[in-house]
């Protein structure tokens, strides 16, 4: 399987939960600018093309990237790489850090990250342990992780299944 640059997700590390909080304005209520910034997004990517809450337009990231700090908020910027070949981003965007391979529904929902737990005993027997962040380190991983999942939903266990599996592979990048 091979992934493609998607897009961007501002996002906070959250070091507690060892997590990344994707678009940290989405939860303040009560100002203007940060309601902005999502209608910006709803209006512009996310209805009209079906993405799932990742932006391909680096000008918004770098202006949203901005406001966030302005008000303290510790943001980054990550780039999502997933199978989906309908968007793909060219920027030039030197990788900081790679925190993993996540399975998502949307950036806002891992599967992963909400429910290792129901395949946590086989993907250790094969040594497929998160990382700090709660990703894993391969996509061979989170593809193990998928066939388990489904494994799981089909025995009858009532889990989240709204969204497709998209395996993620998640980096930060300096916006400089």
């Amino acid at each position: 399987m091979s992934l493609h640059k998607n897009g961007y997700v501002v996002a906070t590390l959250d070091p507690d939960s060892h997590s990344y909080q994707s678009w940290p304005l989405s939860g303040l209520t009560g100002d203007k600018t940060a309601e902005s910034f999502y209608d910006e997004a709803f209006d512009t990517w996310y209805v009209n093309y079906h993405m799932q809450s990742i932006v391909p337009y680096i000008t918004y990231i770098r202006r949203h990237t901005a406001y966030c700090k302005s008000i303290g908020l510790d943001a980054v910027v990550l780039l999502f790489e997933t199978p989906d070949s309908n968007f793909v981003v060219d920027d030039d965007l030197e990788i900081i850090e790679v925190l993993g391979y996540d399975c998502i529904a949307t950036v806002s929902y891992s599967y992963l990250q909400t429910e290792i737990d129901a395949c946590q005993t086989e993907l250790g027997e094969r040594g497929n342990v998160p990382n700090k962040y709660g990703l894993l380190e391969k996509l061979e991983d989170v593809e193990y992780f998928i066939e388990l999942r489904q494994e799981v939903i089909a025995s009858g266990v009532n889990i989240e299944d709204f969204w497709p599996e998209t395996p993620a592979k998640i980096s930060i990048v300096d916006l400089a």
